[in-house]
């Protein structure tokens, strides 16, 4: 499938949508059962999308983290707080969809997702 760059931009802009307001970025655990962390994103939480790419807005954080290893971060919707909309690995090593300093968490520890960098792409496809 092909998709034109309106489309995808489309596309990008209604997953920021469903994040919505007073959404938010969890740092959970493999089966996303256990959450360390849950960081308040900006409304929007994304900007426009460019190309099919949207940018996380802001610099989310929390400090207030428990003790775990963190290796999904989900962005969840404000309305429904179940609806996972995104989900990304995590790991401090490999080739991880998010790169952390350190991915095993202690009670109190200080957490800031950094914009710069965090994109969601909505990809154009190539033709059969």
């Amino acid at each position: 499938m092909q998709l034109p760059t309106a489309t995808r931009e489309n596309l990008a802009d209604a997953l920021d949508a469903l994040i919505g307001a007073g959404g938010s970025a969890r740092l959970q655990n493999a089966a996303q059962t256990a959450t360390y962390a849950t960081c308040n994103l900006d409304t929007p939480a994304f900007g426009d999308a460019a190309t099919g790419v949207i940018t996380l807005a802001g610099t989310p954080t929390d400090s207030s983290a428990a003790v775990g290893t963190v290796e999904r971060l989900g962005f969840y919707d404000a309305v429904t707080g179940g609806a996972l909309v995104m989900s990304m690995s995590v790991n401090d090593t490999g080739t991880p969809d998010i790169d952390i300093s350190n991915n095993s968490l202690q009670n109190g520890d200080q957490i800031e997702i950094t914009a710069a960098g965090l994109t969601v792409t909505v990809p154009a496809g190539t033709f059969p």
